[in-house]
């Protein structure tokens, strides 16, 4: 399967950016610790600002995983400072929606995005064509046997 898709030529796109929150937090050595937004862009994927600045080649690729989680929040009101002139009413929160998509590549590395407030499969239907194309595969689509190793 590597070989085949050495020679498809990818010219679909996507791209998670402004005014979606989406951070890149390191994990491949080849795009750096950190930065804004995903793009897959002309058989690359990576992040930039306002284009697609640091990349890797979508052919080092083995797998894409995509992860919704939520976390935070309160269920409680409560008054901060009780009987003082300045009380103030703190409400309860709802949680936070994060959806995390790690980007696994053939030498072990894994370089991770955070999206805020987008769901999974909001997320897919994002990166799907492109991935499609380059035929990579979302991580839970592979049998177990097929995915590589989590560090």
């Amino acid at each position: 399967m590597k070989g085949a898709r050495d020679r498809t030529p990818i010219q679909s796109r996507a791209k998670i950016t402004f005014p979606i929150r989406c951070k890149y937090r390191g994990g491949n050595t080849t795009l750096g610790k950190h930065g804004e937004h995903l793009w897959i862009n002309d058989g690359r994927i990576g992040h930039g600002e306002l284009r697609l600045t640091h990349s890797i080649p979508l052919t080092d690729v083995e797998s894409v995983e995509v992860t919704e989680r939520s976390f935070g929040g309160s269920d409680v009101q409560i008054t901060v400072m009780p009987g003082l002139p300045l009380t103030r009413t703190v409400t309860r929160t709802g949680p936070k929606q994060v959806t995390e998509v790690t980007v696994r590549t053939s030498d072990g590395q894994q370089a991770l995005w955070l999206i805020e407030h987008r769901g999974d499969e909001w997320t897919r239907e994002q990166l799907r064509p492109a991935l499609k194309q380059a035929r990579i595969p979302f991580y839970d689509e592979l049998l177990p046997k097929d995915r590589p190793p989590v560090s």
